[in-house]
């Protein structure tokens, strides 16, 4: 064999060795998983099985509702999500992820052609190849067997907010595998670890808003004595005039927002994080029966629009919760009025969470009641 021959036998082997190690990483063999006995020629079959297996059993209400909802995903090297009406045809690398809240389908089908109905969001197999495998997989396990597969997990966050939340996951985990406590307990411990990890974040907030609240308290007076005597760019001119006497910019108050926003993140990403975890499913604690779903203290008999056919607890608590944290709330440089007039906004806002947390699972209600007590706890000792 002459040298050129070995270099060429040498590049087929390197470039088979490659192709192996990447269809590896986002396909299944049988030794790996346990096949589902799903007929792909029968879409109904199919269809019934994502119900009954992927879709989540629980009808969520309100808001919630996205927690029912099954997305479609073409996995390679990348995660794509498959648009609705579009046929797409699978080639030999490429797998169809139907992903649920806890459960994800996975189907090799090379050469084979499917659509998402645009109406009912059923999966369509126009032509079927041949050598199709499916299997369902647990969200949690995804990683163990490649990670393409686990970018699924939380695809429907920007990129770094999803990364975020698959650490929190992580953490989540390692505090219960630590600790040995039940899930319930680790999520509060989880609450207070990340309010003391944020409380630099929290502290420069509370110090900007304080500095805030003083600067207003000697600027509104001028501000409302220059309205009633001047007009115009007069008016503007003496405006900009009292910012620079008081070394501060119209802008000044949007300090304390950008500390805010850095905390944003990680209440998207913790939400996420509990309402996909399979590990909650069927987890009691306290009262609730599942920390997956709401509480569901009594049954209502009926069907409430939004809030469903429930009385969950858990809201409840949370919302007396923030309205305690309103009662001691003051405002130390403003008028008794303003802060009657900051007083009724924030207990709108606390209407405003009741409706809008009341039919999440226990787990996600429970943090952020848990999150504002320790943020209530932590004011306290600041001041």
């Amino acid at each position: 064999m002459t040298y050129l021959t070995k270099s060429k036998f040498k590049l087929k082997f390197y470039f088979l060795l490659a192709t192996c190690i990447f269809i590896s990483s986002v396909s299944f063999s049988q030794t790996d998983y346990q096949p589902l006995a799903i007929d792909l020629n029968d879409s109904i079959a199919l269809n019934e099985v994502i119900d009954s297996q992927i879709k989540e059993n629980y009808i969520f209400s309100g808001l919630a509702t996205y927690l029912n909802q099954v997305q479609f995903y073409l996995v390679d090297s990348n995660v794509y999500s498959i648009d609705e009406g579009k046929p797409i045809k699978l080639n030999d690398n490429q797998l169809f992820a139907i992903s649920g809240r806890y459960k994800v389908l996975l189907i090799t089908a090379p050469n084979s052609t499917i659509s998402i109905d645009a109406q009912n969001r059923n999966v369509l197999i126009n032509t079927l190849g041949t050598n199709t495998k499916s299997v369902i997989i647990s969200k949690d396990e995804l990683k163990n067997y490649s990670a393409n597969l686990n970018k699924i997990r939380y695809n429907q966050l920007w990129a770094p907010f999803a990364y975020l939340a698959r650490l929190l996951e992580d953490f989540l985990v390692s505090i219960k595998s630590i600790t040995s406590l039940s899930w319930g307990y680790s999520i509060l411990l989880f609450a207070l670890l990340l309010k003391i990890i944020l409380i630099p974040i929290s502290t420069i907030t509370a110090k900007s808003q304080e500095k805030v609240s003083k600067i207003n308290s000697l600027l509104q007076p001028k501000l409302k004595a220059i309205k009633s005597n001047y007009d115009g760019e007069e008016a503007h001119n003496k405006i900009m005039q009292a910012h620079k006497d008081l070394g501060v910019t119209p802008f000044f108050s949007l300090k304390p927002m950008l500390s805010f926003f850095i905390q944003i993140p990680v209440l998207i990403t913790v939400f996420n994080t509990l309402g996909e975890m399979p590990q909650l499913v069927s987890q009691p604690f306290l009262w609730f029966d599942d920390l997956s779903k709401p509480d569901m203290l009594l049954p209502l008999g009926f069907n409430l629009p939004f809030f469903g056919s429930y009385l969950n607890l858990m809201p409840i608590l949370m919302t007396i919760i923030t309205l305690i944290t309103i009662v001691f709330f003051k405002d130390h440089h403003a008028s008794s009025s303003d802060n009657k007039k900051q007083k009724l906004k924030l207990y709108f806002i606390a209407l405003a969470f009741l409706i809008l947390f009341f039919p999440f699972p226990a787990a996600m209600v429970m943090y952020w009641a848990m999150a504002n007590l320790f943020h209530f706890i932590q004011q306290k000792l600041i001041k």
